[in-house]
């Protein structure tokens, strides 16, 4: 189900009904959030719901065992074995196999494999992770096991944020399930901008964008070299758009039952550094990967060379986290690097944290351009699709460029830009506070956007297919 659709509108409208009327049983609260939460996951495939149930029972099990085991550190392995080994089989098998293949092919072997028939279950990297999150937490001592079974299940499964994030840690979402859940008059107006916007976002942005990049990045024939450029560039504000108004939307849906999720997009256009973009871009994922692999590596603890090393370890993991292809290998190998070389040069080059305004600027449209860069090889759908992108980029001429096809597209893409910084000082908080014309305003607008501009197609949510 997705959100972009009229079944899920009605469905949430349903639910959220329910979730008010139920406040004084909050039992009966939590089992009609967990029933339609399996149902929202069950309208992709109803048999994929075994595989959270099999993760919930699981990790629930040995979430209560780790706190009286003489061997905790047993049992969270079997609870990383477990939760490595589905994933694993689900998303990354048949890449294992047909790169088995290409190498036996290669060497003239007769020891080919065949594919397995499988579906990849919508959302499993992101479930996955959280339930692994919890584990960990209970063996380090950072949080106590949750001995409620509805509660844990309720945990894995909430739906707003169950296909493609925020992944929330444990504390934090019950800490939200045991408050009392009362929703006022601010919580919906800051709810009502956040839905809003992330409906304008994917709809009205994403899903135009789609229109530009899709031939660009699908062609498969050398393309022009305005023409690829731009497409690189759409690309950026495309998957921004998509995946921050996904969580926009998941955050509002979640705030109005009562929940409130952390942040997970931070305009991450207008950071500096590509540290900085990290702290902004999918900030959960990347909270993540430091607190459960970096810090785990040794961090920054064991000198820069082997800082350099555990950067670059967490990245790749970042990068094959998003998918079963070489392209993300390639994409998170990128961003290590860039991590690598960005912490050599700001010790040995002191100017270039300058806090002067060229400078600055400077940063963040080097940034900005590194991120677009490693963008080819995570928007590409194999290495030599990225080929072509490249070889695309490396054709220019003067004549290429059309005032009436590249302009107004170069001009779009610049405001989108601009829009970055506009959000970054709090323009999105002080509609929400509005209680004026601003608030009134900005709803309708957004409302109007989406009947005047929706394109006749809509793409399903980027971040679905990890």
């Amino acid at each position: 189900m997705l959100f972009n659709s009229f079944h899920f509108v009605v469905f949430f409208v349903v639910v959220l009904a329910l979730n008010q009327s139920l406040r004084p049983w909050p039992v009966a609260q939590k089992l009609t959030l967990l029933a339609a939460s399996y149902y929202f996951y069950g309208q992709w495939n109803w048999l994929y719901l075994l595989l959270i149930l099999f993760s919930t029972v699981t990790d629930y099990a040995i979430g209560l065992g780790l706190v009286k085991a003489r061997r905790p550190r047993t049992l969270l392995i079997i609870s990383l074995a477990v939760n490595l080994g589905v994933l694993f089989f689900f998303k990354y098998a048949n890449w294992v196999i047909a790169n088995w293949n290409a190498v036996d092919t290669l060497l003239g072997s007769d020891l080919s494999v065949a594919p397995l028939d499988l579906l990849l279950p919508v959302g499993i990297s992101f479930y996955t992770f959280q339930s692994m999150s919890y584990t960990i937490d209970v063996y380090r001592g950072d949080s106590p096991p949750r001995r409620n079974f509805l509660d844990y299940s309720l945990f894995i499964a909430f739906f707003p944020q169950l296909v493609a994030g925020p992944i929330v840690r444990d504390g934090e979402f019950f800490t939200e399930l045991d408050r009392e859940r009362r929703v006022d008059y601010t919580t919906v107006r800051h709810a009502l901008v956040l839905i809003m916007l992330g409906y304008v976002k994917k709809i009205v942005v994403a899903d135009n964008l789609a229109l530009v990049v899709d031939p660009i990045f699908d062609a498969t024939t050398v393309q022009g070299f305005w023409d690829t450029l731009l497409a690189i560039y759409a690309f950026a504000f495309q998957i921004y758009c998509d995946f921050s108004g996904y969580t926009d939307i998941a955050i509002g849906c979640a705030l109005l039952l009562g929940f409130r999720f952390p942040k997970n997009f931070n305009y991450p256009y207008v950071a500096e550094s590509i540290q900085e973009f990290w702290r902004r871009w999918h900030m959960t994922l990347s909270r993540w990967l430091r607190d459960y692999l970096y810090i785990s590596l040794g961090g920054n603890r064991k000198g820069s060379g082997r800082t350099q090393v555990n950067l670059m370890l967490t990245m790749l993991l970042g990068g094959i986290w998003h998918g079963a292809s070489w392209n993300f290998v390639i994409w998170g190998g990128l961003h290590g690097a860039y991590l690598a070389v960005e912490r050599s040069i700001q010790k040995r080059f002191p100017g270039w944290n300058s806090d002067r305004k060229i400078m600055r600027a400077f940063r963040v449209a080097t940034t900005f351009h590194l991120v677009c860069f490693a963008w080819i090889f995570f928007r590409a759908d194999n290495l030599a699709a990225a080929g072509r992108i490249l070889s695309s980029l490396a054709t220019v001429t003067s004549a290429d460029f059309q005032v009436d096809r590249h302009l107004g597209l170069a001009l779009l893409l610049a405001m989108l830009a601009s829009l970055q910084f506009i959000g970054h000082a709090g323009f999105k908080r002080r509609i929400a506070e509005s209680e004026g014309p601003l608030f009134v305003g900005a709803l309708t607008a957004s409302i109007l956007a989406m009947i005047w501009l929706t394109p006749a197609a809509s793409a399903p949510f980027i971040y679905f297919q990890f």
